[in-house]
């Protein structure tokens, strides 16, 4: 409850009014002054309601993404905002679920052995482009939605705000922060594929500027692929004082776990005759190809080929936060945050491959051999950021300045390991395509250690851009940055082979972003854009010797677009007509031979249209929809040059999708949607494909009061269709599951 008191002064407004004028006319004909008149506190009270706008719809006008609150009208460049509210509507409990609704956006599996979110934007790879409450967050975790608000992306180079990476644009997820008011929320669900879950939110206010919220999660979720698993849980307390006074400070801590029993989906297959066949080391008599024709993923998407008594995905996450801010004057505002991640992985999978007998045809009994594949990693950012943000005047024109300094030190200590049979051979058993066994796994001995590479990576950077007011119809954006980034890696082997020798690089270079913003009304809004972005050869940490030498990778985007507001606001619509370009990519120095230094000499780019629209159409009608038209090319490489003119790999040509939802009446509300995409190819040459898919979900919710009911039916009509995809496997997309979700908030 918050107490507000009327103040005295009310007095003279209410002696306005015709009849309060009589009355104290009255009052001062009896000779006593207004001034001595003096009328008892009114006090009111009223529950302070949590008014989050994520809590209650698809548009988010205001966005967080570029390190500051900011009008989504006021950013030359393309902005997708998923919202509290949609993720809950299609019970989006992941990150990659929820990302299903930004379009151009595409995954990778698993590959070399690594784990977690693997995104890619515009047919750029951006698992280092993802943040968490704007600081880096590029650690290999399958990352949960129970602490987040919003998931925002940013499309395009943005190393003038966020430093190295972001060839196709950066990912921020925006954490649940304590509000002024209570808030007390419990969900369980039950789905088919013996999925359990279970969530809590609680908001308390402390007094009327200070409140503590926690949110709590545990999951245990099977998979309609017969072996895989999804289990975590995770722990998110957070305390805010001084909430809307000069000073404000925000302490936060989360941990997250899993342990999964991971998927490294199905081989692919490569008809009889497509290619070179070279036996099997072991298998005499068996081969596999070793150049493919046009070929696909098997068809037995339901089949688990790992080993699911016997891999493991086991992930710990631990991120402490410390964030200050003080408003100097109206016009000035000083912000320091404090970020400190604490990452582990421990990844034991099976990796399925296709055997052949000579002349042998696809079938149920073909077999299919596993390697094993083994990665340790214990990674550590510590970060420091600070803000200025400032308003003034220069006569008519009107500035609004961001300037910062980031400072941040990441450390990863990867461990390889391999694990045999006694005879130092491939201990996992080999199974067939259509009748996949767990098999026995007692020929395997403990994991061994065959190599640590320790890496560093420091930056320091100092970064300031200036909105410009030119008139109440145009503005134009500066910003440039200044990067110090230094990184090195120490290798150790512990076998009798020689280990990669110590590497080390420093690079210093500038980023920038400009856009010219003409907006003629309240609810339009028109840019161009332009902006660069950087790839360090040891942009994720490990510095490898053939890249010790090169200079960065260069990014560039031209971007126009525009942005709408319909209907009173409740409605966003947005456009972009982009070109990205990768101008000098690292590339393998075939004149040179094996092992030499690689080269700066490639080249791709991605041009494209977008078109998104979030919001409420009517009261009860809301909808999120959007769709990317891409040609992303090759356009030079070292070899082969036939390559040259082809799609680049996990670049669909288009994407789209859309969810609504109808609120029938007080008690009921129904909604569905789709996502669609285009084939992908699996590498450059373009050989290996996974096809075109459209995928249907649907939802209905019943409340009543404080209680409500909700069914969510994913993949309607169980298409086939696949989800992420590796050179030499791909994981095929959940198929049809129900869940069942019951919340009771007071």
């Amino acid at each position: 409850m918050r107490e507000i008191h009327k103040p005295k002064s009310a007095i003279r407004h209410l002696a306005k009014l015709p009849v309060a004028a009589a009355l104290f006319g009255a009052m001062n004909a009896s000779a006593a002054p207004v001034a001595e008149v003096k009328l008892a506190p009114v006090e009111v009270k009223a529950d302070v309601q949590n008014t989050k706008d994520t809590d209650k719809t698809y548009n988010a006008p205001v966005t967080r993404v570029g390190r500051t609150p900011q009008a989504a009208r006021d950013i030359p460049q393309s902005t997708t905002s998923i919202t509290k509210m949609l993720m809950a509507d299609q019970d989006s409990n992941s990150l990659k679920e929820a990302l299903r609704n930004a379009v151009g956006i595409t995954f990778n599996a698993s590959e070399g052995g690594s784990s977690g979110d693997g995104v890619r934007v515009r047919g750029f790879g951006a698992s280092n482009d993802l943040y968490l409450d704007n600081f880096r967050d590029a650690a290999q975790y399958n990352r949960d939605t129970f602490n987040t608000d919003t998931v925002e992306v940013l499309r395009g180079p943005a190393s003038m705000i966020y430093g190295r990476g972001s060839t196709g644009g950066i990912i921020n997820q925006v954490s649940k922060t304590p509000f002024r008011g209570d808030l007390n929320q419990f969900t369980a669900s039950v789905g088919t594929a013996n999925y359990y879950r279970a969530e809590a939110d609680l908001n308390r206010s402390l007094d009327d500027n200070a409140a503590f919220r926690v949110n709590v999660m545990g999951q245990k979720a099977g998979s309609t692929r017969e072996g895989a698993e999804m289990n975590r849980w995770g722990f998110a307390p957070s305390v805010a004082f001084g909430l809307g006074e000069q000073t404000e400070v925000t302490l936060s801590y989360m941990h997250y776990q899993e342990d999964n029993v991971p998927d490294y989906g199905v081989p692919y297959y490569r008809p009889l005759g497509a290619g070179k066949r070279e036996e099997i080391k072991g298998m005499k008599g068996y081969y596999r190809d070793s150049i493919g024709g046009n070929n696909l993923p098997i068809s037995h998407a339901d089949k688990f080929y790992g080993l699911k008594d016997f891999d493991s995905e086991v992930t710990k996450t631990d991120v402490f936060s410390f964030n200050l801010q003080h408003r100097l004057n109206a016009n000035m505002l000083l912000k320091n945050s404090t970020r400190m991640g604490l990452y582990e992985l421990d990844l034991r999978a099976s990796a399925p491959s296709l055997a052949f007998l000579e002349n042998e045809v696809l079938n149920d009994n073909t077999i299919i051999t596993r390697g094993r594949k083994l990665r340790m990693r214990e990674q550590a950012i510590y970060s420091n950021v600070t803000d200025l943000l400032w308003d003034f005047e220069t006569g008519t024109v009107r500035h609004n300045v961001l300037a910062g300094v980031e400072l941040t030190r990441e450390s990863l200590l990867g461990t390889g390991r391999t694990q045999l049979d006694a005879k130092g051979g491939n201990c996992l058993p080999s199974t067939t395509v259509g009748n996949p066994t767990s098999g026995s796994h007692a020929a395997c001995l403990a994991p061994v250690k065959i190599a640590t590479a320790d890496s560093t990576a420091d930056t320091m950077a100092f970064y300031a851009q200036d909105l410009i007011e030119l008139t109440p119809q145009w503005k134009v954006l500066a910003g440039a940055r200044f990067d110090h980034f230094k990184a090195q890696t120490e290798n150790k082997s512990f076998t009798a082979a020689t280990a990669s020798p110590d590497a080390g690089r420093t690079d210093n270079i500038w980023s920038w972003r400009t856009g010219v913003i003409y907006q003629p009304t309240a609810n339009q809004s028109y840019y161009a854009s332009y902006g660069t972005s950087f790839n360090p050869s040891a942009e994720a940490y490990s510095t490898d010797p053939k890249n010790e030498n090169l200079d960065p990778e260069k990014n560039r985007n031209m971007e126009v677009g525009a942005k709408w507001t319909l209907l009173e606001g409740d409605l966003s619509l947005r456009t972009a007509i982009f070109r990205t370009e990768k101008t000098n990519e690292r590339q393998t120095d075939i004149e040179v031979g094996v092992n030499k230094p690689n080269v700066l000499s490639g080249r791709r780019h991605t041009d494209g249209i977008e078109l998104e629209g979030a919001g409420r159409i009517t009261a009860d009608w809301q909808v999120f929809a959007g769709i990317a038209l891409m040609n992303p090319r090759i356009d030079e490489v070292t070899k082969p040059k036939t390559v040259e003119g082809n799609y680049a790999e996990n670049a669909p040509r288009y994407t789209g999708n859309l969810w609504s939802t109808y609120q029938l009446n007080s008690n009921w509300k129904v909604g569905g949607g789709f996502n669609a995409m285009d084939k992908r190819y699996t590498s450059n040459t373009n050989t290996v494909n996974l096809p075109a898919y459209i995928r249907w979900d649907a939802m209905a919710e019943w409340r009543l009061r404080d209680y409500s009911v909700q069914l969510n039916v994913n993949n309607l009509f169980d298409t086939d269709h696949f989800e992420s995809l590796y050179a030499g496997f791909a994981v095929p997309g959940t198929g049809r599951t129900a869940r069942l979700s019951a919340s009771y908030r007071f």
